[in-house]
């Protein structure tokens, strides 16, 4: 395995967990507040999560993070086993991806004094509010599922 072949899929997962970092950004510095996108379906609207899914676990957010980067470097390892252009891989990407925006924002609050919080700003329907890295880890999950499911 070449080198680029062997960081391409890093590279792809930083890319979208730039995305969602900046868009938590963007939610962040203008204070996006109850902002109706359709009725009774979308809202926008800037809350934070010490917690992990759902806002379990909110008040061990120090233990909970560093879970998570035990199970982030395990995921890192994964792609050492997984074919290319597969559902596997692009699953771990969405996993992986979602994993750094959460955990490089959580990391940082944790630092600089801010608890841990990491900004949820989607409301849908009757789900808790989540992020754009929530949702990679969600789509990631339900593919890496698929394809377990088609292989056997």
């Amino acid at each position: 395995m070449n080198l680029k072949k062997f960081l391409l899929p890093y590279f792809y997962a930083s890319v979208i967990a730039a995305l969602d970092l900046y868009i938590k950004y963007l939610i962040r510095t203008y204070n996006i507040q109850e902002n109706v996108i359709i009725e009774n379906f979308l809202t926008i609207d800037l809350t934070y999560n010490t917690g992990i899914a759902f806002g379990l676990f909110s008040e061990y957010t120090l233990v909970t993070y560093f879970f998570s980067v035990i199970v982030f470097s395990w995921l890192i390892f994964q792609f050492r086993n997984v074919k290319q252009n597969t559902i596997e891989f692009y699953s771990l990407i969405l996993i992986l991806g979602g994993a750094i925006g959460n955990l490089g924002e959580r990391g940082w609050n944790l630092i600089f004094n801010n608890n841990g919080k990491v900004t949820d700003f989607v409301e849908l329907l009757f789900i808790p509010s989540f992020n754009l890295a929530d949702t990679y880890i969600t789509f990631g999950i339900c593919f890496l599922l698929f394809s377990e499911i088609k292989n056997k």
